[in-house]
C-alpha cells in the first residue's frame, strides 16, 4: 500500500522534537505550519488550462475500455498496439502471480516464435539502457508508473515520457532508452518484441 504523503500537525511535531527530545508548542507547530504554506503558496504552479480537458480524456477513455473488458486466449494472443486495451491485458494476466524474490527485472514468457516475443514484465527500480537495430520494442503499463528517457538514433535529441497504468510506447529502431520506475511498488507492463527481418 502506498504510504501517504500528507505532512499533519502530528507529524510536524515529530519532526521538531528538539535533541533534547523536547516536544514542540501547539503554538511553534502552528508558526511551522504556516510558513510551510507559505512556502507552499509562493512556489506553487497553475497547471495549464488543457490539463482538465486531458484528465477528463483519460478517464473517459478509461471508462470506455472498462465497458468492454474482456480476457484474452493465452494461446492466441493479439498484438501489442496503441489502441489496446489495457484493462483486456490485466484481465488476461491476473493469475499470473509476481515472483516473491527478484533482482530488478522478471520476465515472464506469454508467446515466443519467429516474429514476436511477448511477455509480462515486472520491474522493480529500473531497466538499464538499451538500444535494438533488429525489433520494435513496446509496452502497456498495467500497474505503477515509470519515466522513459529516450534518445535518438542521432544521439542529439533526448526526451522523457512520464507513464501510468494504461499508457503505452513505442520505440524506434535505434532509439536508445532508459526506464525509470517512480512508484513506490514495483511496474508490471505487457512486454512485445517485435522481429525486424533483416
Amino acid at each position: 500500500m502506498k504510504q501517504r504523503q500528507d505532512i499533519t500537525p502530528e507529524t510536524l511535531k515529530k519532526l521538531l522534537v528538539g535533541e533534547a527530545g523536547q516536544t514542540p508548542n501547539e503554538r511553534e507547530v502552528q508558526q511551522v505550519e504556516a510558513a510551510l504554506l507559505s512556502l507552499a503558496n509562493a512556489y506553487a504552479v497553475e497547471p495549464p488550462l488543457s490539463m482538465k480537458d486531458q484528465i477528463m480524456a483519460k478517464i473517459a477513455q478509461m471508462n470506455a475500455q472498462k465497458a468492454v473488458q474482456k480476457a484474452f486466449d493465452l494461446n492466441n494472443l493479439p498484438l501489442l498496439t496503441p489502441q489496446s486495451n489495457w484493462l483486456d491485458w490485466k484481465e488476461t494476466v491476473k493469475d499470473i502471480a509476481r515472483p516473491e524474490e527478484f533482482d530488478n527485472v522478471h520476465l515472464h514468457v506469454l508467446e515466443s516464435n519467429d516474429t514476436r516475443e511477448l511477455f509480462l514484465a515486472f520491474v522493480k527500480e529500473m531497466v538499464p539502457e538499451e538500444v535494438h537495430h533488429d525489433l520494435l520494442e513496446s509496452f502497456i503499463l498495467l500497474e505503477g508508473a515509470c519515466e522513459c528517457h529516450i534518445t535518438n538514433e542521432e544521439g542529439n535529441e533526448t526526451r522523457i515520457v512520464r507513464m501510468r497504468s494504461g499508457d503505452h510506447i513505442a520505440f524506434k529502431i535505434g532509439e536508445v532508452h532508459d526506464i525509470h520506475i517512480t512508484s513506490g511498488e514495483p511496474a508490471v507492463a505487457i512486454l512485445q518484441w517485435l522481429k525486424v527481418a533483416a
